[in-house]
């Protein structure tokens, strides 16, 4: 699948035919997608899932581009999730120097098709590839406040010393740049990610393919149309990419977690 065709062919006239044209009277897509990471990802967990069970992920990420050496860094993230907007606003940790935080709503397709919408936090720096998380500890205590965090919402009480096992590992390519104009300012910009087995060779068929889009909030506050063309852009994506729909509710997390592990 090439990603430039499945924008022109597949998603350009969706926005065209659900969308409200812009004022100039062009279609409200633009731009296209361009290849923007080249990743190895793998999530972490202990044994008995402690992460997972409460709403943690622990996701470590490696840039793999063709001819680049081996990072001196690798990207992680520690995200919580939840269904309450309550919970997951006020449950705070932090990063070291340089780490960013990010609050998202997550409106995804559950089991069914109905639409399921969840709330999470995560925060994202980088860590040296020598000195990798082995232990619940060496992930936990780089983002102070975690431990608490976690301690609080687990039902039994977090091991520290407990190891940490990854997940099956998979090469990620994320194409980006696609973008939608949801109009007061506000561009809304897609990402297509295709997950393979990082061992494969063959990358004519990927094990996973999600596309997704976002847009940022001004403090918090979105204006009522902006909002009124994302559900409905998402409503006609539901719809006329039904066939594109993996049956049952298994998100792409949940596929590179530890077997036995499932992302609530």
């Amino acid at each position: 699948m090439r990603a430039a065709e499945f924008w022109d062919g597949q998603l350009k006239p969706i926005i065209a035919a659900h969308l409200d044209p812009r004022e100039n009277g062009d279609s409200r897509a633009k731009k296209s997608f361009s290849l923007h990471h080249q990743r190895k990802v793998s999530f972490k967990d202990t044994a008995d899932c402690i992460l997972s069970a409460a709403g943690f992920s622990y996701r470590e990420r490696a840039d793999m581009a063709a001819g680049v050496a081996p990072a001196a860094n690798i990207e992680t993230t520690l995200k919580f999730r939840s269904p309450d907007v309550f919970l997951s606003t006020t449950s705070r940790f932090e990063g070291r120097e340089n780490a960013k935080s990010k609050l998202e709503e997550d409106i995804s397709i559950a089991q069914g098709g109905a639409i399921r919408s969840g709330y999470s936090y995560s925060v994202t720096q980088k860590r040296r590839a020598a000195q990798p998380a082995i232990s619940l500890r060496t992930a936990v205590e780089a983002y102070p406040g975690s431990l608490r965090l976690l301690e609080s919402l687990s039902g039994d009480a977090p091991q520290p010393e407990a190891g940490l096992v990854s997940g099956p590992v998979f090469a990620e390519l994320v194409y980006s740049k696609a973008q939608v104009d949801l109009g007061n300012d506000t561009d809304a910009e897609f990402d297509l990610t295709l997950w393979y087995p990082s061992e494969a060779t063959d990358r004519r068929r990927p094990a996973v393919v999600e596309i997704s889009y976002s847009y940022d909030t001004e403090k918090g506050q979105v204006d009522g149309k902006v909002a009124l063309r994302g559900v409905k852009l998402f409503a006609a994506l539901r719809k006329e990419l039904s066939a594109w729909i993996a049956p049952g509710s298994q998100s792409k997390t949940s596929r590179a977690l530890p077997s036995g592990c499932h992302e609530n």
